[in-house]
């Protein structure tokens, strides 16, 4: 099951948005992990997620997400 939801923001809302989506993928790249860690699959979920929000916000601008392996 896919929920969706449709809404209209002017230009400036979508840089707001978009500005936000940028400190919470920066908050969630800088995040405390131990040094040879194993891969985080739920962060590395996240951050794909955050990329996609973006390149919906400004398809213009893609944000690719660098895979760690």
């Amino acid at each position: 099951m896919s929920d969706s939801l449709a809404f209209e923001v002017n230009s400036q809302q979508r840089d707001l948005l978009l500005e936000g989506l940028r400190y919470i993928r920066s908050a969630r790249r800088l995040a405390f992990r131990e040094p040879g860690a194993p891969v985080d699959a739920k962060r590395e979920a996240e951050l794909q997620q955050i990329a996609e929000l973006m390149g919906q916000l400004d398809p213009s601008a893609r944000v690719a997400v660098p895979s760690r392996s």
